[in-house]
Parts: C-alpha cells; sequence; structure tokens
C-alpha cells in the first residue's frame, strides 16, 4: 500500500461536498473524489463475500433479517446484541442525522475504540472529523450519505492515520431501517482493524491531541 495520504488540508465538508462524493460513490467515480489512502469502496450485493469472517457474521444477520421482514429490510426494532456478541468489539451503531449528511455514534466497539485511540459514543462523525482533521473526513461523511441515498450495504478498505495504532480499516456499513421499514434511522457498521503497529513517542503525543481536543 502506498503511505497514508495525509497532505489534504483539513476542511470541514458542507453538505454540497457530501452529496457530490456520495454522488460520486455511486457511480463508482470515488477515485476522482478521495485521497489515494482510501483503496476500495464497494457496494454489496447477494455474492458479495468479503475477507473477513466478522463481515461474513454481520452479512448472515442482515440477510437473515431482511428475508424474513415483510418490508424487506432490516429494521432497528430486530437489531439483536445477543445474536451479534462474538463481532460487537468491532461493531459501531449509528443514528442517522441531518438525513444521512451525519450521524451519532449510538454504540462504540471496545475493539475499534482501542485501536482509534478513543471511545467516540455519543459523538457525531462531524464532531470525530474536527477533532481529529485528517483528510478522511469527507469520506466518512459521504460514505454514510451514500448509504442513506441507496439503502444497500457499503464496503471500504481505508488506510490509517500514521498516530493510529493500526494501517488500515476494514469496514462494512449496513442500512437500518425505522419499525416500518421506510425509512433508514440507523447504520450497523462492523469495521475491522488490520495490523497493528507501535507508535513512536511523538506519534503517541499526535494521537492524544487530535482526540482530547
Amino acid at each position: 500500500m502506498p503511505p497514508f495520504d495525509d497532505d489534504i488540508v483539513w476542511s470541514d465538508p458542507v453538505d454540497s461536498d457530501i452529496e457530490a462524493a456520495a454522488a460520486a460513490i455511486q457511480s463508482g467515480r470515488w477515485t476522482d473524489i478521495f485521497p489515494s489512502s482510501i483503496d476500495q469502496i464497494e457496494w454489496v450485493d447477494d455474492a458479495w463475500t468479503g475477507d473477513q469472517a466478522d463481515h461474513a457474521k454481520l452479512l448472515k444477520f442482515w440477510r437473515e433479517e431482511k428475508s424474513a421482514s415483510t418490508s424487506g429490510a432490516l429494521t432497528s426494532d430486530r437489531i439483536d446484541p445477543i445474536t451479534l456478541r462474538t463481532i460487537l468489539p468491532h461493531t459501531m451503531l449509528l443514528d442517522v442525522e441531518a438525513k444521512g449528511f451525519d450521524a451519532r455514534y449510538r454504540v462504540y466497539g471496545t475493539g475499534i475504540a482501542n485501536n482509534a485511540g478513543k471511545d467516540w459514543t455519543g459523538s457525531l462523525v462531524s464532531e470525530m472529523n474536527r477533532s481529529t482533521k485528517t483528510g478522511l473526513a469527507l469520506f466518512y461523511r459521504a460514505c454514510y450519505r451514500a448509504v442513506f441515498r441507496q439503502a444497500r450495504p457499503l464496503y471500504t478498505h481505508h488506510q490509517s492515520p500514521p498516530w493510529l495504532r493500526v494501517k488500515a480499516w476494514k469496514r462494512l456499513i449496513i442500512p437500518v431501517h425505522d419499525k416500518t421499514g421506510q425509512t433508514i434511522s440507523k447504520f450497523l457498521v462492523c469495521n475491522v482493524p488490520v495490523e497493528a503497529r507501535n507508535l513512536s513517542s511523538p506519534e503517541w503525543l499526535e494521537m492524544h491531541k487530535r482526540m482530547i481536543q
């Protein structure tokens, strides 16, 4: 993989930026929008398998719930922590905000928090972005908006900034509808860390600086 592209000047994405990037994801033109640290963005269909066991478990849950539902969708009342217990350390549950232009972390798995340097439970994705200030802000926001628009699962593989304890993340985003099955109200995400690394003292200091703002 090429080095993490952290040379992009930090900016807080506005809705028009997010919508344009979400449309690029939808059409497959995302390489024109995002930095080289984004390795893969792929819509997930019924034939998709991936290479992560936790993703396979989440997909099995989603497909079974979708098939059993009269609305043909996974609804919020069917999310069962007991069924998902083996993947909970790598699981996030987000409440949709602003029609998918933002989202709030309701559950932030311990395995993710340990590698991300902070438990972001209760924070908006936009608030996390404003604290960490990396070129990934638009990527995060646009992926959620794209899933909200398309009501389809999305897989991504992206590299971490050099001040995090893993080299990359493989993420599966599942749309969750409200009880009526009409509106997407949540995102159920399995975010798997890839290849741990040891941080130098300056990298530790940089991580803590970005997390405490």
